[in-house]
């Protein structure tokens, strides 16, 4: 049997998701989000 080399793995967020920090990409889906949620409500009161 040969020797195993146990290393931890420790993984930040921004690293595990294959992005930098300052290039966030949450912010203008949740922007995005929220608008064609708006647009949708607007769609349903006018039609109803």
């Amino acid at each position: 049997m040969g020797v195993r080399d146990h290393r931890r793995v420790e993984l930040s967020a921004d690293h595990a998701s294959g992005k930098d920090s300052d290039g966030s990409t949450l912010v203008p889906m949740l922007v995005a989000g929220l608008v064609l949620i708006v647009i949708g409500a607007l769609a349903v009161m006018i039609f109803v």
